[in-house]
């Protein structure tokens, strides 16, 4: 699933590149597998209880954490660690609102990205401790691939946890009544109607599910 390339941006001598497809395939696996070990089925996505175990088993969580000191917008950090499993911190903020549940599912999904694929560049020594990836709102959720490649593959994979592409693949195809690949305009009614049908499937904001709508290219234009 991953090849190791030139990182033109020069933090790294090299950087992973994943296969979308490859990715969409794995973490799906990911999900099943998690699913069926604590609830004995499969389950359209995952209960943030799960989403929680799977990334304790990668990583040392630590929620509700003061991360002011990490700078201003901060919602979450990862540090990597040699021989140590990676440390994430999630900022308290997100579990004291009620109206951040959704976001606050997203940013764990991305931290568990960062903890679970992005580790190999650390033991590959390419992440140095200025390398600290500290997530804001900002980075955590964008269609813009070409910002930081880093914060999007932890985003892209994030998405593919929270919302598996053959479960997507299914609200999409209730909705038109039909099987096949349909795509619409971003800005139509049925891209509203969908993007609210995904958010409340997979328990994610409607920024989150329009994101992985257009990523899986149901939103176009």
């Amino acid at each position: 699933m991953i090849i190791w390339i030139q990182d033109r941006t020069g933090r790294f001598r090299q950087r992973p590149y994943f296969f979308q497809d490859e990715m969409d395939h794995h973490c799906e696996r990911i999900v099943e597998r998690f699913n069926g070990k604590l609830y004995g089925q499969p389950a359209p996505g995952l209960r943030t209880g799960t989403l929680i175990k799977m990334i304790e088993k990668y990583a040392d969580l630590y929620l509700y954490e003061d991360l002011s000191d990490e700078g201003e917008g901060v919602q979450a950090v990862t540090y990597f660690q040699s021989g140590r499993k990676p440390i994430v911190r999630i900022a308290r903020q997100l579990f004291y609102d009620r109206s951040q549940n959704h976001h606050a599912r997203f940013v764990l999904a991305h931290e568990y990205g960062h903890a679970r694929f992005h580790a190999a560049a650390w033991r590959r020594r390419w992440i140095t401790q200025e390398d600290i990836l500290r997530c804001s709102a900002n980075n955590v959720l964008t269609l813009d691939n070409g910002y930081d490649w880093l914060e999007w593959q932890a985003s892209f994979l994030g998405g593919s946890t929270l919302m598996p592409h053959s479960r997507v693949e299914r609200v999409v195809e209730a909705y038109f009544g039909r099987t096949g690949f349909v795509s619409v305009p971003k800005d139509s009614r049925q891209a509203r109607d969908l993007t609210q049908r995904v958010g409340e499937l997979f328990e994610v904001s409607e920024k989150a599910a329009y994101i992985r709508l257009c990523q899986l290219g149901y939103l176009i234009g």
